[in-house]
């Protein structure tokens, strides 16, 4: 057998992440007050940067390089509410601090931190934080840990029995049959099966109707006290409003302000005669063309996407929650001839004021289960009617997961108990038997 060696060819396609599309892809999956402070902080660092702040009178304006403090009266300040209520997100923020964590650790439980919903309940994957900072999971683990040691108790937790195991592990007087309940027979707790997890736990039912006891007491939803100062802290992005017969779209840009390239810093340096300072120059001039670029990118992508999410929605905006259709990021993407990536991104952290109340715009996003009619209902809609028909219970005699199921089928769902149990979890309701006494 003769071996030689030959010249081959092979074509291979690859993706590089330039500094520029990282900026673009950062910069559109931030919200509009998000984006304000960043551009803030871009401004301070390159001064060839300019920036133009709207004015609170409409129609003015002012010039400012904002190199100095914030609210010195140049600038637009940030909402007031964001400075006179304290939030879930501001109150951990605070206690990460303080708590001596460093570098990417610390730079990941903030982000974490800015992710849990308004029930204390973390919103991310760990694999996503990771991956947003070039860390390992074990990292982004080390962050939720610390983020989870913090007050309230069971604060971050990715689901109810992790946040009730939480609350278990820091309370010094918990029963000690109650962690185990937890983990292993949450499910049978909440079925009234006493025998049943005495005999998984091997313990009498005496005992577990003592730890069950103690489970009541512990909070389903440890963010709950922090809920209304944390929804008048946010702030819609876009607009969506009824004129004549259409619906028509549009940015809530006040807070965004216009960049731009200072010209005469730019003339001075090119003028100076120092090839150093030209150098200087030519790099910051790039950085801000580069700035001002993903902004405009930003603006018509945001855009782009309110327009299809709108068009696609529009019985939600003539009914409201009940009109909702299910939808995903691959139907967007498809209109628009986008990657489901950049509609993910474009979507992040934004709010839309409509017809019927400021929504996230992650709410229109959902799969739908079969009506009797034919059509189908997205999961909000059956998680948004399981939610009422549940705050319209009898409190004394709450309604079973059953029950639910057979008021859903007469409305003309096609939906199991299963599923039932599975979106009221997932809305962090509790059963009706842990119900009874909360």
């Amino acid at each position: 057998m003769k071996l030689q060696q030959e010249p081959v060819l092979r074509q291979n396609l690859s993706v590089t992440v330039t500094p520029r599309l990282l900026q673009s892809m950062h910069v559109l999956q931030l919200s509009s007050a998000e984006l304000a402070s960043y551009v803030q902080d871009q401004s301070s660092e390159n001064p060839l940067l300019e920036v133009l702040w709207s004015d609170a009178v409409p129609g003015r304006a002012q010039r400012s390089r904002i190199r100095q403090a914030p609210f010195n009266g140049t600038p637009r300040p940030m909402p007031e509410s964001a400075a006179a209520t304290e939030t879930l997100e501001s109150a951990l923020l605070s206690q990460l601090r303080l708590s001596g964590l460093g570098g990417r650790i610390f730079a990941i439980a903030k982000y974490l931190a800015g992710n849990i919903n308004e029930n204390g309940f973390l919103n991310v994957a760990l694999s996503e934080a990771a991956l947003r900072f070039g860390a390992e999971e074990r990292e982004a683990g080390e962050a939720l840990h610390a983020l989870q040691s913090l007050e309230p108790a069971g604060i971050a937790a990715r689901s109810l029995q992790e946040s009730l195991c939480i609350q278990i592990r820091r309370d010094g007087q918990a029963d000690p049959w109650a962690e185990a309940l937890v983990t292993r027979c949450l499910k049978e707790l909440g079925a009234g099966q006493w025998k049943t997890a005495a005999r998984m736990l091997n313990i009498t039912p005496e005992q577990v109707k003592q730890s069950y006891a103690y489970i009541r007491t512990l909070n389903p939803r440890p963010g709950l006290a922090y809920q209304h100062q944390r929804t008048l802290d946010v702030k819609p992005d876009a607009l969506i409003r009824k004129i004549g017969n259409r619906y028509v779209c549009g940015l809530i840009d006040g807070w965004i302000p216009q960049v731009s390239v200072n010209r005469n810093v730019q003339r001075l340096c090119l003028e100076s005669g120092c090839k150093e300072t030209e150098a200087y120059a030519k790099q910051h001039v790039q950085a801000a063309n580069w700035l001002i670029h993903s902004l405009e990118q930003r603006q018509r992508t945001f855009m782009r996407v309110i327009e299809a999410i709108a068009d696609e929605q529009q019985s939600f905006l003539e009914r409201g929650a009940s009109g909702l259709k299910p939808m995903n990021l691959k139907t967007i993407a498809d209109k628009l001839q986008l990657h489901e990536s950049t509609v993910s991104r474009a979507i992040q952290n934004k709010y839309v004021q409509t017809p019927h109340g400021m929504v996230e715009l992650k709410y229109f996003f959902g799969a739908g289960l079969a009506t009797a009619d034919g059509e189908t209902a997205s999961a909000e809609r059956i998680k948004s009617r399981i939610r009422q028909l549940i705050e319209e219970e009898n409190k004394s005699k709450p309604l079973s997961d059953q029950q639910l199921t057979d008021l859903l089928v007469k409305e003309g769902l096609h939906i199991s108990r299963r599923t039932v149990m599975k979106y009221r979890e997932e809305v962090h309701i509790l059963s009706s038997r842990l119900r009874a006494s909360t």
